[in-house]
């Protein structure tokens, strides 16, 4: 929240009358946590950055750009977000580099030096968010958005994180769930172009809104299918042991369903047993 108020300020980063604005928004942003956590934990999701967005949109719209003490930049209305881009236009190696620019987004950097530090830690971590990282940022350039967007990593980042969310964090990953996290990358750059025009509109920018509306939507849908196994709030970690959890999950509900059986057969012979062995069985058979 902090980060983005001073992004967003016209009086610059280092403002120092901002501080008392971004202390109170901050203060307020595990609250509003709480209170949207008591919501969704019904059906067992996460907020997400849905604090963050709440409260920095509403900062913007309460302030505007013509404040006298906390103005934030003029945001102008995306009406024509296509126009003038070609592919003759299009600068391939830009274009490349704004792959792990697109991942250094969601940590408000735009260099590429830094977007790869940010990668090889990622790596370090979990190469498995790393790689969907990576993906989710590709994902968000698949569709015409303005070339200056695309280069600067603002049309991606939304969609690496959706990518990672899906792509083993929320769900265990098998190769089912690997495609679901593209699916939903891709989505996510729709709703990142549909949301920035709406939101344009209105002279707020679309911040993480994108992310967090897909990635709900991603977690609520409902399957039969086992290997789409989206794993309990409390019980989620990195993907690695995710993937662990999901085969200890599957080796106890094996040997819970070999005990099951096993006490079944065993039920089944001693009642064998009992019927042969019943003394009135042969009463009957002498006195006939």
């Amino acid at each position: 929240v902090g980060l983005l108020m001073a992004v967003f300020s016209a009086k610059g980063t280092w403002y120092g009358w901002l501080l008392a604005p971004n202390l109170f928004v901050s203060m307020l942003c595990p609250i509003v946590s709480s209170a949207l956590s008591s919501v969704v934990s019904r059906w067992d999701l996460p907020v997400f950055t849905l604090p963050f967005n709440i409260l920095v949109c509403s900062h913007i719209a309460a302030t505007g750009s013509t404040h006298p003490y906390f103005p934030v930049v003029d945001f102008q209305p995306k009406l024509h977000l296509h126009q003038n881009n070609s592919f003759e236009n299009l600068n391939l190696p830009q274009l490349f580099l704004s792959v792990p620019v697109g991942v250094g987004q969601v940590f408000g950097c735009d260099s590429p030096w830094t977007a790869g530090l940010i990668l090889l830690a990622l790596l370090l971590c979990s190469p498995t968010i790393c790689f969907h990282a990576i993906l989710g940022s590709a994902a968000g350039l698949v569709l015409a958005a303005p070339h200056m967007d695309v280069y600067s990593g603002m049309w991606g980042y939304n969609s690496v994180l959706s990518c990672i969310a899906i792509g083993g964090v929320f769900y265990a990953l098998t190769w089912q769930t690997h495609m679901l996290a593209l699916i939903c990358a891709f989505f996510c750059a729709y709703m990142t172009s549909a949301i920035s025009k709406l939101m344009s509109v209105l002279a707020l920018p679309a911040c993480t809104w994108p992310f967090c509306l897909s990635t709900l939507i991603f977690l609520l849908l409902s399957s039969e299918n086992p290997a789409m196994c989206r794993l309990p709030l409390s019980s989620v970690s990195y993907p690695e042991e995710n993937r662990h959890y999901l085969k200890q999950l599957k080796a106890s509900g094996k040997a819970l369903t070999h005990n099951r059986v096993g006490n079944l057969q065993e039920s089944e012979a001693n009642d064998q047993l009992e019927v042969e062995s019943d003394p009135s069985d042969s009463v009957k058979v002498q006195e006939m």
